[in-house]
C-alpha cells in the first residue's frame, strides 16, 4: 500500500470507530429439520427445549412454531450435547458433553432462570485415550449427587467403568469396572429417585459367557446384587407417586436373550414380566419407557418398530406397530415427554426426527425446525440485480433464490441412505445460474455444470483418480471462460456450448501441489492468479508461462503456511487480497506486492461488490489448519478503510457455529454472510453497512480502543472504556513479536524494531486490530 507518512500520520490521528448491527438467522427449509431429546417445560407452557446434532440446545416458545438457541456449548474440542433432561421440578437442565479422548467430556447443569451453567462434573478417569461419558444421572434432592458411567479402551477391550460421587466431584468412588464383572458392559446407570443411596446397573453384552443382568445397590455401590440375569437391559423408569413402582426394559441381546418389559412393585427386589406381545425387526430393542409424572396411569414405551401405550397404568398395553424403516413416519424412539398443560400431547423423538402426538401417542406429525444437518459447502451469487444461495444438506444441495424466497431441492439423499460424497458446490461469481457441482461415488469423482441453478447438468470430468472442486473463476471479459481448479489439476474451460464443453488442463508451476485458488483477472480474460501453498503466480498468457509474486508474503513459510482464498475488488482491479492461515495480504498492483494488514487466520475473504474499501472475512477454526476435528472458532472480521482498522463478530456472537463452509451476499446497506453449520443448517448473520452499528461483542462507539502516541518510541498507552484482557503485536510478516496477557494501559515497546506493526486489542467488549508505528 503506497502511502506517504503523513498520511500513515494523518490516518493514525483519526479514531475510527466501527459500530455493526448483527442479526443471525436460520434459513434452512424447515421440513429437513432435526433436533433431538425435545422435552416440554414443566413450568411453563407451550415452552419445549432439545438439542441439535452437535453442541446447541435450543428452545421454543410457542409449542414447536419457532426456534431459537438458548446454550452454545464453546466445543474447545469438538463434542456433541446428548441426554437432555429436566430436573429440580423442571428449574434446571442436565447434558451429557461427549467429547472422545479428551478432557473436555463432562456432565452439565444449566439454569434455565439465570441461562447459565451452574455446575460440571467431569469424570476422574479423563486421562484414558478415548475416555467417554456414556450415560449418567443426577440426583434432584441433592445435585451433589451424581452416577457417571464412563467407556474407553484397554488392553484392546472396551471397558466400563462406574464413579459416585456425593460432593460435587470433589471426590469421585468407583463402583463398577467391568474386567472385574465378568467383562459385562453398562448400557445405562440410574439413581432411585428417593434414596440416592440406591443404585441401579443396566447391563449388557460381554467377551465372556456372562451377558446381561440388573445389578442393584442400596450402598451407594459397595455391594451389588445381580437381579434377572442372562438378559441385556437399558431403559428403566420409576413411577412419579410411587419409586417402588418400576418398569425395565431389554436391551439388543443374544444367547439366552429374550425381549420383554419388566415390573418391580418392591423397588426392584423382585420383578414379573408385563404381558405384552412384541413384533420381530431388527434389534428388538427397549429404547425408552416414560410415565406421565402427571397422570402415572399412562405410560409410553418407545421400541425400535412399535409404541406401546397404557391408560391404566399398565393393566392393559395397546402396540402400534411400524412394518417398515421409515423415518418420516416412526423409527426406533428415543425419548418421550408428556405435555404438563395439555391432556394427551407428547413429544416423541427418534433416531431422525421429532414427532408430536396429540392422541396420546396413537398417531403423530413431524415437528419442522430450522436445524438441518449441514453437509457439502454454501455457496452464493451476488449482484445488484439478484442474489442466490446454495446450501448442502443430506449429500445435495438447495437453490434459495433470495428474490422470490423459492427453493428448489437437487440430490437429496433419504435419511437411510449413505453412500457417496457430499455434492460440492461452487457459484459462478459473474453468470446467474450457472453453478458448478462436484462429488464422488462408486469410486468415480464428478465435475458438472449447470445454467439453471443445478438443474440440468452437463459433465465436464469424471475420473477414477480423485476430482475435487476447489475453486472456480471466470473472466468477465468473456463469460464463456471459466478456470477452475479440481484440486492438483487446473482446468480452463470453454462454456459457450454447454453440450460441447471444452476442457483444457493447464500446467502448473508445482505439479503434484494442491491449486487451494484461482483468479482471472477482471480486465483481461488471458490474466490469471492461482495458489500453490504459500505461493502466488500470475500468467499473462492464458497459462503458457507463470510467474512467481510472493514479495512481500516471505511470512508464510512451507508446511506451517498456505494460501486458501484468492478475491479481486470488483471496484478496484489493482487491489486483490490473499487469505491465509497467517492472516491477510492485500495487494494494489495486481500481485506484484504484498502487505500483510491483519493477522486473523481467515479461511473465505471478498472485497464488498458495492461499498469501497469494505472487506469481509470468516475463519472456520484459527487453531490451526489440518487438524482432524478441529476446535470450531469461527469468526468474522472486517474493515471498511482496506484493512487499516478490523472488528470481530466472535465465535460466541455466532453461536460457538461449528462451520467449514461460508459465502458473502452484498446489498445496498449490508453485507449477510452464509454459514453451512453442521448442526444449525444454513444461517446468516446480517452487518448493517450503512449505519455501521456493531454487536455487542465487538468494539462499539462507547468503548472504543486508540492508541496514543502513535507513532510511539518507546510506549504507548490503549484508551479504552472497557477492561483490556490481552495485547498482541504482530509484525508485517506475521509474527508474534509481543505477548501481554495481563496489560496495563501503557504498552512497552522499546525493544521493537522501527516499522509498521498490527495490535491486536482484546477487551471485555470484543477485540479490535489496528496499526501501530514504532518509530526511531
Amino acid at each position: 500500500m503506497k502511502k506517504t507518512i503523513t498520511l500513515l500520520c494523518v490516518f493514525f490521528s483519526v479514531l475510527m470507530s466501527i459500530k455493526a448491527t448483527a442479526q443471525i438467522e436460520f434459513e434452512s427449509a424447515e421440513a429437513y429439520g432435526q433436533i433431538f431429546d425435545v422435552i416440554y417445560s414443566e413450568t411453563e407452557v407451550d415452552v419445549m427445549y432439545g438439542t441439535t446434532l452437535t453442541n446447541h440446545i435450543v428452545t421454543s416458545t410457542d409449542a414447536g412454531e419457532s426456534w431459537s438457541i438458548l446454550y452454545s456449548d464453546p466445543i474447545d474440542n469438538y463434542a456433541t450435547l446428548k441426554d437432555l433432561r429436566l430436573i429440580n421440578d423442571g428449574a434446571a437442565l442436565s447434558f451429557n458433553v461427549r467429547a472422545e479422548g479428551t478432557y473436555y467430556n463432562k456432565i452439565v447443569l444449566f439454569d434455565l432462570a439465570t441461562a447459565s451453567v451452574t455446575q460440571t462434573f467431569s469424570p476422574p478417569n479423563s486421562f484414558e485415550s478415548d475416555i467417554l461419558i456414556e450415560s449418567y444421572d443426577i440426583s434432584s434432592a441433592n445435585n451433589d449427587v451424581v452416577l457417571m458411567h464412563t467407556t474407553y479402551s484397554l488392553l484392546g477391550a472396551y471397558t466400563h467403568e462406574v464413579f459416585y460421587t456425593s460432593d460435587g466431584g470433589a471426590n469421585w468412588i468407583p463402583v463398577y469396572y467391568s474386567p472385574l464383572h465378568d467383562s459385562v458392559a453398562i448400557n445405562n446407570v440410574s439413581i432411585s429417585p428417593v434414596d440416592d443411596n440406591t443404585l441401579f446397573l443396566m447391563r449388557g453384552g460381554s467377551t465372556t459367557r456372562e451377558i446381561g443382568g440388573l445389578y442393584i445397590s442400596y450402598d451407594a455401590g459397595q455391594n451389588w446384587e445381580n437381579k434377572i440375569p442372562g438378559n441385556t437391559y437399558d431403559a428403566i423408569a420409576f413411577n412419579p407417586d410411587n419409586a417402588d413402582d418400576i418398569l425395565l426394559g431389554t436391551s439388543y441381546g443374544y444367547d439366552t436373550h429374550v425381549e420383554n418389559l419388566y415390573r418391580s412393585l418392591d423397588g426392584g427386589d423382585t420383578w414379573a414380566i408385563v404381558p405384552i406381545t412384541w413384533t420381530t425387526m431388527s434389534t428388538d430393542h427397549i429404547n425408552k419407557i416414560v410415565f406421565n409424572p402427571n397422570n402415572a396411569d399412562e405410560i409410553i414405551v418407545l421400541e425400535e418398530n412399535e409404541i406401546v401405550l397404557s391408560t391404566d397404568n399398565g393393566t392393559t398395553w395397546e402396540n402400534h406397530v411400524y412394518t417398515t424403516i421409515d423415518p418420516e413416519s416412526y423409527y426406533y424412539g428415543l425419548n418421550a415427554s408428556y405435555n404438563p398443560f395439555a391432556t394427551d400431547e407428547i413429544l416423541i423423538t427418534t433416531n431422525f426426527y421429532p414427532f408430536l402426538s396429540t392422541d396420546g401417542g396413537i398417531t403423530m406429525s413431524r415437528i419442522e425446525n430450522p436445524f438441518v444437518n449441514s453437509t457439502g459447502t454454501v455457496t452464493a451469487f451476488t449482484s445488484a440485480e439478484e442474489n442466490h444461495v446454495y446450501y448442502g444438506l443430506r449429500a445435495g444441495f438447495i437453490h434459495k433464490d433470495l428474490q422470490n424466497a423459492s427453493e428448489d431441492a437437487y440430490s437429496i439423499q433419504s435419511l437411510t441412505q449413505g453412500f457417496g460424497s457430499a455434492v460440492k458446490t461452487i457459484a459462478d461469481p459473474v453468470v446467474p445460474g450457472r453453478l458448478f457441482t462436484g462429488n464422488r461415488a462408486l469410486n468415480t469423482s464428478y465435475i458438472n455444470v449447470s445454467s439453471e441453478h443445478g438443474a440440468n447438468q452437463r459433465s465436464i470430468a469424471s475420473s477414477m483418480f480423485f476430482l475435487i472442486l476447489e475453486d472456480v473463476s471466470t473472466a468477465v471479459t468473456n463469460t464463456n471462460i471459466s478456470w477452475m481448479s479440481t484440486g492438483i489439476e487446473l482446468h480452463k474451460l470453454n462454456l459457450g456450448d454447454l453440450d460441447n464443453i471444452v476442457d483444457e488442463v493447464i500446467s502448473v508451476p508445482s505439479p503434484g501441489e494442491v491449486i487451494t485458488a484461482v483468479q482471472v483477472d477482471s480486465e483481461s480474460e488471458t490474466t490469471v492468479f492461482m495458489s500453490q501453498g504459500i505461493n502466488f503466480y500470475k500468467t499473462t498468457d492464458d497459462g503458457v508461462t507463470w510467474t512467481l509474486s510472493n514479495t512481500g508474503l516471505e511470512g508464510l513459510t512451507v508446511g506451517s503456511h498456505v494460501i486458501l482464498d484468492i478475491a479481486q475488488n470488483p471496484l478496484n482491479a489493482n487491489q486483490l487480497l490473499l487469505s491465509t492461515t497467517q492472516g491477510i495480504y492485500l495487494s494494489e498492483d495486481k500481485g506484484a506486492s504484498w502487505e500483510y494488514i491483519s493477522s486473523e487466520f481467515t479461511n473465505k475473504i471478498a472485497f464488498s461488490t458495492l461499498h469501497e474499501n469494505t472487506i469481509v472475512a470468516a475463519t472456520y477454526y484459527s487453531e490451526g489448519y489440518n487438524i482432524p476435528l478441529p476446535a470450531s472458532k469461527s469468526k468474522l472480521v472486517i474493515s471498511t478503510d482496506l484493512g487499516e482498522t478490523w472488528s470481530e463478530i466472535t465465535a460466541e456472537a455466532l453461536h460457538h457455529a461449528f462451520t467449514l463452509t461460508s459465502d458473502f451476499v452484498f446489498t445496498d446497506d449490508a453485507v449477510k454472510v452464509y454459514f453451512g453449520v453442521q448442526d444449525l443448517g444454513l444461517m446468516s448473520y446480517t452487518i448493517d453497512l450503512a449505519t455501521l452499528a456493531v454487536d455487542t461483542a465487538i468494539v462499539t462507539p462507547n468503548s472504543p480502543v486508540s492508541f496514543y502516541p502513535n507513532p510511539a518510541k518507546n510506549s504507548f498507552s490503549v484508551k479504552t472504556n472497557h477492561t483490556l484482557e490481552a495485547v498482541t503485536i504482530y509484525a508485517v510478516s506475521g509474527q508474534i513479536v509481543k505477548q501481554v496477557s495481563q496489560p496495563s494501559t501503557d504498552i512497552n515497546v522499546i525493544d521493537l524494531s522501527a516499522g509498521v506493526y498490527l495490535v491486536k486489542v482484546k477487551t471485555t467488549a470484543g477485540t479490535v486490530t489496528r496499526r501501530f508505528v514504532k518509530s526511531n
